[in-house]
């Protein structure tokens, strides 16, 4: 029942029937769906979890952590602190439901499931099935297709979530899938992503789509495939995306009246990074420009940094930026430490390496980062991690609680052996091969955060600075 009520959220976030169904309109539903989601983890004694805890992984910890720092740091402590505590509850309900592989993949399934179908609601749009109200929508977006729902309502938005719908369907339908996955499944779904996103005319999320659709022959490939992969998408790749929709405005980035008033609001949040180490508080820093058309001038314009990055860095300063993307390194440090010892977790590793590259690109594109999904991206991964620490967990017990007997005493070993004696083999059930265990074949899962991953954070975080200043420098 706790499975249902992930999934039920899963769906919520990302259609948000509130926004268009009359009778939802404007009805707060959170709470509800909190409650009975926690009442169902309860009710269901029997399920088994095999980590049980809440606080047993780095990713739960990091979450703990970035959580405390944000309303402590905030000028409204308890303003703050429920307004952040549902991300923070809808991670830990998700990881403690999600808690079997199979459950896993149906997630990614249903996951997919939710970005095909806002896919699919902004095609019909065009051929005036309407639910969401995209039609006028789209038209205050100068004919960019976008949903009439307060979390696609621009066509950037929409084209960044969608776009990751192409390579997980690929993962989901075509790797090593059936022949009717392969040829009637994923075509379908890429030629209902690939119009919705045509339509949107996003160029940043072609960006995306082309840099994740590159990663599916990179992941898990042989050197040599992966080199002639990186070089195909560099030289191929490239030219491809020059023929889609507003492309061409990438090579004069300087005189698109877009990426100026950007550039402005990053020069803005910049000098709050440099004043305040902990930022203006959550949600507190907006910028505002001054533009002229040529015939009026405009003061005090609001605009939006369109980027995560800058935007945490204004409101949380560098610390809050540091624990942001330690909670997107844990999910990396995981994936690159976990060995997959069957298919399906092969195939959700390989999905979660696509959400998690996905976010980190589109974070430098579009606002995101108080989105939920976040927060589901680094649930999901932190419910493999357990799954895998429950494995050992399980097998080290087992091991634990096998008696060892002592061997009997035989009269070989008294009794004088031959000194070419023949050899014959010993078939009594001490000496059966057995199956190796996954803490024989495997090293145990690593579980904490160290000092290699401070450091590492820390990196990160200097990088994000460096390349926000190099971007505000040379573009």
């Amino acid at each position: 029942m706790e499975f249902f009520f992930a999934v039920f959220f899963l769906l919520f976030y990302y259609l948000r029937p509130q926004d268009w169904i009359p009778g939802l309109a404007g009805a707060n539903l959170v709470k509800p769906i909190i409650g009975a989601w926690v009442i169902a983890l309860v009710a269901m004694r029997s399920r088994q979890i095999s980590f049980p805890g809440f606080v047993k992984t780095p990713h739960d910890w990091i979450i703990l952590a970035y959580f405390a720092y944000v309303a402590f740091t905030a000028p409204d402590f308890y303003g703050t602190f429920m307004g952040f505590l549902p991300f923070v509850a809808f991670y830990a309900l998700t990881v403690q439901s999600v808690n079997t592989l199979p459950r896993l993949l149906s997630y990614f399934k249903w996951w997919n499931g939710a970005m095909v179908t806002l896919a699919l609601l902004g095609v019909l749009s065009l051929y005036g099935i309407d639910p969401t109200g995209a039609k006028d929508a789209t038209a205050v977006m100068a004919d960019r297709l976008c949903l009439g729902t307060w979390l696609h309502d621009n066509p950037n938005a929409l084209g960044h979530t969608v776009v990751v719908a192409i390579p997980v369907s690929y993962l989901l339908f075509f790797w090593r899938g059936s022949f009717f996955g392969r040829f009637v499944i994923f075509p379908a779904l890429s030629a209902i992503v690939f119009y919705c996103l045509w339509e949107t005319e996003s160029k940043g999320s072609y960006l995306v789509g082309g840099m994740l659709v590159s990663m599916l022959f990179v992941i898990g490939r042989p050197k040599f495939v992966q080199a002639i992969s990186i070089a195909t998408a560099l030289t191929l790749g490239v030219s491809a995306l020059s023929f889609l929709p507003r492309m061409s405005q990438m090579s004069d980035l300087r005189a698109d009246e877009g990426v100026q008033g950007r550039l402005l609001a990053w020069e803005m949040a910049r000098t709050v990074t440099k004043l305040t180490p902990t930022g203006e508080g959550w949600g507190q820093f907006q910028a505002y420009i001054t533009w002229s058309d040529g015939k009026h001038v405009f003061y005090d314009i609001p605009k939006s940094t369109h980027s995560s990055y800058v935007k945490i860095g204004a409101d949380l300063g560098k610390y809050g930026l540091f624990l942001f993307l330690g909670g997107l390194w844990v999910c990396i440090h995981t994936l690159i430490v976990y060995k997959p010892t069957n298919e399906t977790e092969d195939r959700c590793r390989r999905i979660l390496w696509i959400l998690i590259a996905g976010n980190i690109i589109s974070n430098w594109m579009i606002n995101r980062e108080y989105h939920t999904e976040y927060f589901l991206i680094i649930a999901a991964t932190a419910a493999l991690h357990r799954l895998r620490k429950g494995q050992e967990l399980k097998e080290k017990r087992e091991a634990e609680s096998t008696p060892t007997e002592p061997e009997p005493e035989t009269a070989l070993e008294t009794a004088p052996v031959p000194l070419y004696a023949k050899m014959e083999p010993d078939s009594s059930p001490a000496f059966t091969t057995q199956k190796p265990t996954l803490l024989q074949r495997l090293k145990p899962l690593w579980n904490r955060f160290g000092i290699v991953d401070a450091a590492i954070c820390a990196g990160l975080t200097w990088l994000t600075f460096w390349t926000w200043d190099y971007i505000l420098d040379n573009l």
